[in-house]
């Protein structure tokens, strides 16, 4: 079997899964496509592109590589568009060949009438031109496949999809003594909504938990940030360290009990979900964000919370003890390690690819009930 995968540009996620992948089918079968280089933004996070791995195609390097990308599509059995050019891809569809749109969630702002008449041209150009029975959709959160299913959009084809790292050993670094680590990570920007962590911090010092957050990144939010620590006194349990490089960050959520995801609907999947349960750490996240109800099993591997019952979420925290919350963060590390890994969702990618390309749909919806490419009803 041969795939590809296309993709907007170098991610370290992306490359856990291709690397999963080329155990799976071997060098010779597989590749990876980048279609652009690596954004500002993302390298202000630390993310590059350096990688040497044989079987990547950096799409706008040479009108060569256009051209073996364009190989690889017509004559590969799969085809996982990410974000990418439909173009690429709808020839292939319209050939009745297995291809899968990969996305986040299309609403990330409030789908009102005038936004949904607005972006009908781009809903014809990439789905309603190319709803075809062949075309798949691997949804990325939550929430992304009712987005599309409610318009008439992969209907009894759509499967749970995600963003995946394999854990690595879980080597948690706890300080001695009472104190209950949190931990934030991210851009400091509305989406993010970093002011609720000095919410949460506060707000479970107040019922008496010895408390201190650490909240790593930077952004437009920075000086309100700032602000809010001063006019709430609370400067005392709270650590700005901005950036950090990619091990630090590993290390902070080591030595963390709780990360603190405050994101709302607008973030479609949030990685750093992933990468906190992997270093076993304890998330606590608002369940709208897209991983939210993927990965955690509220009350078991994490907490999930509602922009309106926060309070609810910390009074549970409050009463846990931080060897419960220590032990949360174990189950987090064995849904990262056996469920959500890469290299479980490579395997169970190939299952679904086999079934599908046989005709076997029916069985492929039975295939998994729950995790990576589970069928979504």
């Amino acid at each position: 079997m041969k795939v590809t995968f296309l993709t907007n540009q170098a991610s370290y996620h992306q490359m856990h899964y291709a690397r999963a992948m080329i155990k799976q089918l071997g060098e010779e079968n597989f590749r990876i496509v980048f279609q652009r280089p690596t954004s500002d933004a993302r390298a202000e996070m630390g993310w590059q592109d350096d990688y040497k791995e044989p079987y990547i195609i950096r799409l706008w390097q040479s009108a060569k590589a256009e051209q073996e990308v364009v190989n690889w599509i017509e004559h590969s059995d799969v085809v996982i568009q990410g974000r990418f050019p439909i173009s690429y891809v709808r020839a292939r569809i319209k050939a009745r060949k297995l291809t899968f749109a990969c996305q986040e969630r299309l609403w990330k702002k409030v789908p009102t009438k005038l936004r949904m008449v607005s972006r009908f041209p781009h809903l014809y150009k990439n789905y309603y031109s190319v709803n075809k029975p062949n075309y798949h959709f691997f949804a990325i959160g939550a929430h992304a496949a009712s987005d599309l299913n409610n318009l008439g959009l992969f209907a009894k084809r759509s499967w749970r999809f995600g963003y995946f790292i394999d854990a690595p050993r879980y080597q948690p670094r706890h300080s001695p003594g009472d104190q209950l680590k949190l931990l934030w990570c991210a851009r400091m920007s509305a989406v993010k909504q970093p002011s609720i962590a000095l919410d949460i911090v506060e707000g479970l010092n107040k019922r008496g938990v010895n408390a201190e957050l650490t909240m790593i990144g930077d952004g437009e939010l920075r000086r309100e940030i700032d602000e809010q620590l001063h006019a709430r006194s609370i400067g005392n349990v709270v650590r700005l360290v901005g950036w950090q490089s990619q091990d630090a960050v590993f290390d902070y959520m080591q030595g963390s009990d709780l990360f603190l995801m405050t994101s709302h609907h607008g973030e479609g999947w949030g990685m750093v979900v992933n990468e906190a349960m992997s270093h076993g750490c304890a998330v606590l996240a608002n369940r709208k964000l897209g991983s939210a109800e993927c990965l955690i099993e509220d009350g078991a591997s994490g907490f999930l919370y509602e922009d309106e019952s926060l309070e609810q979420a910390l009074d549970r925290i409050a009463k846990s003890s931080l060897s419960e919350l220590r032990e949360i963060g174990q189950a987090a590390h064995r849904i990262l390690s056996e469920v959500w890994s890469a290299s479980a969702a490579a395997e169970r990618s190939m299952r679904l690819f086999d079934l599908l390309l046989a005709g076997e749909q029916t069985q492929a919806r039975l295939e998994f009930t729950e995790g990576p490419c589970s069928s979504i009803v």
